[in-house]
């Protein structure tokens, strides 16, 4: 509880450092100006406390001392129910913030804009809007949701194990893959009305993305025996996820689009951890090789970019750029720390 406070006042006092000022100079500058975007030290506080909260969540979670668990639990990891109910109630805090935090951005978008009149809009903007409107709606990845609801029937209905894993692991995902470096490639050749660092965002958590796509096709294909494969409807939910944020961040032209990307990687370690269950894959003999690490990451950097969508006006992405960058960095550390640990 005491700790809880403490986070608490720090947030609190991170907040109303950011908010004075703007306040202030909105003040000064009238409210038909657009807000300025953050500083480098508002990005820097919120880093700071969301560094120090991941730092105590990992020691908190990977530490087994009686004091922190209680004398009748002693090392938590070794308890199956303790596992399953502290990957309960982070689930649950990740849902609560993120319903939150989406009601905070609903609020902030229904804000009124300054109309701009047709002198102050520069003659190289038409490309560039006519680039957005081209920016094609995230409800057509949905039309693909027909067929992905009746391959997971025709594994339930008609298809033993063998030919599940089969058709998942030689099929399905191989295609998959194939689409996605499709899409890059795509992505590459396009052309788009968007600034250096806003693109260099979407590859970042692109490329990152695609990346994981390649790691849970060689996971699938690691199944030692396929007459026991039982996970066909995981691996299919974990595509749609999959294309339905890669589809958000590459053709969406909101500014939350990169949320989805923070979401995806937020719920993949939960997939990850039914998928094992399901097969029967033993736990992993340490912390780091877990789900718990990327977890703790993800959350964090989903946050952080909650935090910049919030207190930014969308207009430079230069910092939010470096923050990926720091993320995707982060990332790869953690799967080097994985590989060797396991």
């Amino acid at each position: 509880m005491v700790v809880i406070a403490v986070i608490g006042i720090l947030a609190f006092l991170i907040g109303l450092i950011v908010r004075v000022p703007q306040g202030q100079k909105a003040a000064v500058r009238g409210g038909d100006l657009p807000e300025q975007s953050p500083r480098w030290y508002e990005f820097s506080l919120a880093l700071i406390l969301l560094a120090a909260i991941a730092a105590f969540v990992i020691w908190l979670i990977s530490s087994g001392t009686h004091w922190v668990w209680g004398e009748t639990i002693g090392d938590w990891r070794s308890d199956t129910r303790a596992i399953i109910f502290a990957a309960v109630m982070v689930a649950l805090a990740v849902i609560g913030l993120a319903a939150s935090f989406a009601y905070a951005l609903v609020q902030s978008a229904q804000r009124p804009t300054p109309r701009r009149t047709a002198e102050e809009i520069p003659p190289d903007a038409a490309p560039a809007s006519a680039a957005v409107a081209q920016s094609a709606p995230p409800l057509r990845v949905l039309g693909l949701l027909a067929l992905a609801v009746a391959v997971v029937l025709l594994c339930w209905i008609a298809l033993p194990a063998a030919a599940q894993f089969a058709l998942i692991g030689g099929l399905i995902y191989p295609a998959s893959v194939g689409v996605a470096l499709v899409l890059l490639f795509d992505k590459a050749t396009r052309t788009w009305g968007r600034g250096g660092a806003e693109s260099l965002r979407e590859w970042l958590l692109c490329d990152l993305l695609v990346f994981l796509l390649v790691l849970s096709f060689l996971n699938v294909r690691g199944v030692a025996k396929p007459e026991a494969y039982a996970s066909s409807f995981w691996d299919v939910l974990n595509l749609v996820f999959f294309f339905s944020a890669f589809w958000l961040i590459d053709r969406g032209a909101g500014r939350s689009r990169f949320l989805a990307g923070y979401a995806y990687l937020i719920i993949l370690p939960f997939l990850l951890v039914i998928w094992e269950s399901v097969q029967g894959v033993a736990a992993a003999a340490s912390w780091w090789a877990s789900m718990w690490p990327f977890l703790i990451l993800a959350a964090a950097f989903f946050i952080l970019e909650v935090v910049t969508l919030i207190s930014s006006s969308g207009e430079r992405q230069t910092l939010p750029a470096v923050k990926d960058a720091l993320f995707v960095v982060a990332y790869a550390v953690l799967l080097i720390v994985a590989a060797k640990s396991a």
